[in-house]
């Protein structure tokens, strides 16, 4: 729901930029994909999504913190700046975990489909978002002994 505390354009492009996952995006490409993105809130205890719901959008935390559950375990803990649901939606499969909100959530929700029409006219978009997801693969990698 809009109230008069939603981010202007060029507010959530300054925040989209502090993103992991558009690090290696361009300002022109950061403001498409602010205008994709819808301000939500979300509060205490609160679901987000849910383990088996399609991934039709994913979730940039602007203030709060959201716990990743997977069979009611908790994997992780998210706060401001991180991305969550990216992975169902560029893979098409469902939610692997449950989201849900700590504490009184905001957030940028991104479409995933209208993300993906983005990629597909958006060559560097696409490449942007490939060595973002390389870098993460790597740091992951340096994690396993």
């Amino acid at each position: 729901m809009p109230t008069e505390d939603n981010l202007s354009i060029i507010e959530k492009v300054i925040f989209l930029k502090s993103v992991d996952i558009f690090e290696h995006a361009t300002v022109e490409q950061l403001g498409r994909i602010a205008g994709l993105s819808e301000e939500v809130h979300f509060e205490p205890g609160e679901t987000v999504f849910s383990e088996g719901e399609p991934g039709d959008a994913f979730y940039l935390l602007l203030s709060g913190r959201v716990l990743i559950e997977r069979n009611s375990n908790t994997l992780r803990e998210l706060k401001e700046k991180e991305a969550f649901g990216t992975l169902e939606v560029l893979d098409f499969h469902p939610r692997a975990v449950t989201a849900k909100a700590v504490d009184h959530v905001r957030a940028l929700k991104v479409n995933g489909q209208e993300f993906y029409d983005l990629l597909s006219v958006d060559i560097e978009m696409v490449q942007a978002v490939f060595r973002t997801l390389c870098g993460l693969v790597r740091r992951l990698l340096t994690l396993v002994p």
